[in-house]
């Protein structure tokens, strides 16, 4: 956090006598700490052609590669999307075999964007298109293991500040092959972590961490390989990250009922409470016959003729997101007559 002090320009006493004022320049707010660490925080593409001889100690397989060494590029916190692209070739060639050649191309493109949100880490986002194709003159090489590769690295390192969860969900359209991975880089109390990685639509996944007050670091990458055998792969890779300070509301308050009852910004973690707030405006409070509340579609209590103002307690248990839902049954307009109802509703991440 970084601060530039006040300037103050001020005006001699015997000036002030002949009209000339002082004048004081407030400071200028204070920027929440950066989350990401910029020096490791990046976007990298890559390319291989690869080949080996079967026989270990053979040496007759040869490979020319071309492409495939473009930069990195650096991935501003709440910046523009950072992007890349990259293309490698190859031929190949056996020593021992001269019908036994092969040719291979492949390339990616891809994205990553990372935002926070008052020195709290918001969301990680990255989408890779990336394919590649092996062509060998006699279908498969008889002496030589050949492939070709391309895709895209996306590395980062982040603060945690506040206790909270990360959800991670990461999606594979066609037969290309993803990774993430996100691990506490200082040992603290716990050893967070969580990896996933697979090919086609084996790396789709929906996952969620707690991560406690610390740094951490992770990787999500994304590829096509080609190998072995004339063929060729391609797909569209994305991973989306979303952090949720623990306790804070995940979903928006909504419903006509929200006149009536006010559902709190943030449940307590400390006390392993919910407290939403009957509305504190006379007229309204007076035509609500009952309130009840609802958490996770299980009664929890029932609050008849509130008074204005009125904070309702509602215990919730501290490993579970929180669905809160309140039915305000209104007095009915006319005497025997039914009444309104509305409801109001909102959600919470869970405290651990």
């Amino acid at each position: 956090m970084s601060f530039r002090s006040p300037t103050r320009i001020l005006s001699m006493t015997a000036a002030a006598a002949v009209g000339v004022s002082m004048t004081l320049l407030a400071a200028p707010a204070a920027q929440a700490a950066p989350v990401f660490n910029d020096a490791v925080t990046q976007i990298d593409p890559f390319g291989a052609v690869n080949t080996s001889d079967i026989v270990g100690s053979g040496t007759d397989c040869a490979a020319v590669t071309s492409g495939g060494t473009e930069p990195a590029v650096p991935v501003a916190e709440n910046g523009p999307a950072a992007s890349v692209a990259t293309a490698v070739s190859g031929t190949y060639a056996n020593a021992g075999d001269v019908t036994d050649t092969g040719s291979s191309a492949a390339n990616a493109n891809g994205n990553a964007k990372i935002t926070s949100v008052a020195g709290v880490l918001s969301t990680i986002d990255f989408s890779v298109q990336s394919a590649a194709a092996l062509n060998n003159a006699l279908g498969t090489s008889p002496d030589c293991n050949r492939s070709v590769s391309a895709g895209v690295t996306f590395s980062f390192e982040f603060t945690v500040t506040q206790a909270g969860f990360l959800s991670l969900e990461g999606k594979n359209v066609g037969s290309a092959s993803g990774e993430f991975q996100v691990y506490r880089l200082i040992a603290g109390a716990d050893d967070a972590s969580v990896y996933n990685a697979g090919s086609g639509a084996r790396f789709n996944s929906d996952v969620k961490v707690f991560l406690s007050p610390g740094t951490y670091a992770g990787y999500f990458q994304a590829n096509s390989n080609a190998s072995g055998a004339t063929s060729s792969k391609s797909g569209t890779t994305t991973v989306h990250g979303e952090f949720a300070v623990a306790g804070s509301q995940t979903e928006a308050v909504k419903g006509k009922g929200k006149k009536y009852v006010s559902a709190p910004a943030a449940r307590s973690c400390a006390t392993d409470t919910l407290v939403p707030t009957i509305t504190k405006k006379k007229n309204r409070v007076a035509d609500i016959a009952q309130v009840t509340f609802f958490i996770n579609d299980k009664k929890v209590k029932k609050v008849k003729n509130p008074k204005k103002g009125d904070s309702v307690k509602l215990a919730v248990a501290d490993d579970v997101t929180a669905d809160l839902v309140a039915v305000v049954k209104l007095l009915p307009a006319k005497k025997g007559g039914p009444g309104k109802v509305h409801e109001v509703s909102a959600s919470y991440e869970a405290c651990s």
